[in-house]
């Protein structure tokens, strides 16, 4: 874990990782963002994994209770964790999280008691009040290649849009206290984010 360190001030007030995706395990991920020395004073960082953990939970919940239509699959394929909760800075408001939900597997449950919990993973009011996230949904679909790409199904380009999309959106900086809507000028990437092992 040494080699991730908060050392790139990309808007003039926090530190975040270095520009790129950075896959790690979930105790990693957790000594990095909470256990740090550095966040010994956070009043919120603890809050915020705890929500992390019980909403990832809820997902390992439902591939328990479904194990017999998901045949060994699970619901979520991969977890990308960014904004100020990946930064320096000690009391962020929330964490970012963008979900890799396989999408066969939430076609498979679709629909059957108990699945419903689904409706409501990615409604932001539900998932900032009850777990301090900030939740966004990727459907995951495995795509054989990407050299031809006028010979791919439109759920296919859909995803491949999306999954680039969010790596470019994560890697943002907007300047210190900046609220407005993004602009050219805070499209470069300037940091990094984390891809957490489940």
């Amino acid at each position: 874990m040494s080699v991730l360190d908060f050392s790139v001030c990309a808007n003039g007030q926090d530190y975040f990782l270095a520009p790129g995706r950075y896959r790690v395990e979930a105790d990693e991920a957790r000594a990095l963002l909470v256990e740090s020395s550095r966040f010994k004073e956070s009043a919120t960082r603890e809050q915020i994994w705890d929500g992390f953990e019980r909403y990832m939970g809820r997902f390992f919940i439902l591939d328990e209770h479904f194990s017999d239509v998901l045949q060994g699959e699970s619901l979520v394929h991969s977890v990308w964790l960014g904004g100020s909760f990946v930064s320096s800075r000690v009391d962020p408001r929330n964490a970012d999280v963008t979900v890799f939900v396989n999408d066969a597997a939430a076609t498979a449950i679709k629909g059957k008691p108990r699945a419903g919990w689904m409706t409501r993973a990615f409604t932001r009011v539900h998932t900032e009040r009850e777990y301090l996230l900030s939740a966004l949904e990727v459907r995951y679909r495995p795509v054989r290649s990407v050299f031809d790409l006028e010979e791919l199904e439109h759920t296919e380009l859909e995803y491949l849009r999306q999954r680039g999309a969010w790596d470019d959106w994560w890697q943002r900086c907007r300047p210190a206290g900046a609220k407005d809507a993004p602009t050219l000028e805070s499209a470069a990437p300037r940091r990094g984010y984390l891809e957490v092992s489940l």
